[in-house]
């Protein structure tokens, strides 16, 4: 129900997805879900809060090539379609880093497969207008290392995240949404191409990591870890099959989570009396 009035206003719209006090907003796309973006775009700029900046990154130049109708007309209300290098999961972001010189607001990032209700740009907004120095997100897991402190046990052993109070023991998942401060866009703008070595198909373990690196909490916003609609999608590999269930998570969180970034959170436990 809620696609097809989606899919209706998308037809007859002529409202601007923009305002000019918004954060800034980009997502990614890619294979069959590049036909139903657009209801995912929709639902990010359907709220009393509208992004200054909607930015949809395609690193697939026959799409690019061959938009759909429904973004052709999201593209007339103020969408921004970028043929880009591909960056994996990375790309829904870091193209972002790399064509801004100077951040001056807010940036969101939210999921091409996802429906997301009406205030949820709002309240992300809201939330980092309130404490600035956080990273913001909707759904958040628990980093738990092994009894020696030396390294993270498997991922699918981690519990929900840390939801009284920002804490860098929260691992974002970024399929809800987040919200960076400009501040933090600098810092991982500095740190250029470097997921690469790391977590070439992971950018929530990457912003994370640089999170924990430069004591940037992370918070859950208002308490309450959340998952919204998904589109229903074809039958296809997604990331989430490959980085959970196929075990890649473990190794790409082995390789990023390093001997400092693993002090940090032994003593993060150890305050928390986990350790």
């Amino acid at each position: 129900m809620v696609m097809t009035k989606l899919n209706f206003f998308n037809k007859i719209s002529n409202r601007s997805v923009l305002s000019e006090n918004g954060p800034t907003l980009s997502t990614t796309t890619y294979g069959v879900r590049f036909k139903t973006v657009h209801l995912s775009l929709e639902a990010m700029a359907r709220g009393n809060l509208k992004p200054s900046r909607m930015i949809l990154f395609v690193d697939d130049k026959s799409l690019y090539d061959n938009p759909t109708k429904g973004i052709k007309r999201l593209c007339k209300r103020g969408l921004e379609v970028h043929l880009v290098e591909n960056f994996g999961p990375h790309t829904k972001y870091y193209p972002f880093l790399e064509m801004v010189e100077d951040f001056s607001r807010p940036h969101a990032t939210g999921d091409d497969d996802h429906i997301y209700p009406k205030w949820w740009l709002e309240r992300m907004f809201s939330a980092i207008s309130k404490e600035p120095t956080l990273i913001h997100t909707y759904r958040a897991h628990h980093i738990r290392l092994n009894p020696e402190g030396t390294e993270a046990i498997p991922y699918v052993e981690w519990g929900p995240g840390i939801v009284d109070e920002p804490s860098n023991l929260n691992f974002y998942t970024s399929s809800s949404g987040e919200i960076y401060s400009p501040e933090f866009l600098s810092i991982a703008k500095g740190r250029g191409r470097a997921f690469l070595d790391c977590c070439p198909k992971n950018d929530d373990l990457w912003l994370t990591s640089l999170a924990i690196e430069n004591n940037t909490p992370i918070s859950v916003v208002e308490g309450i870890n959340r998952t919204f609609t998904f589109i229903p999608a074809a039958q296809q590999l997604t990331l989430e099959e490959t980085n959970v269930f196929g075990g890649y998570n473990d190794v790409q969180i082995k390789a990023t989570f390093n001997e400092r970034i693993l002090e940090k959170l032994r003593e993060l436990e150890r305050e928390k009396g986990l350790r």
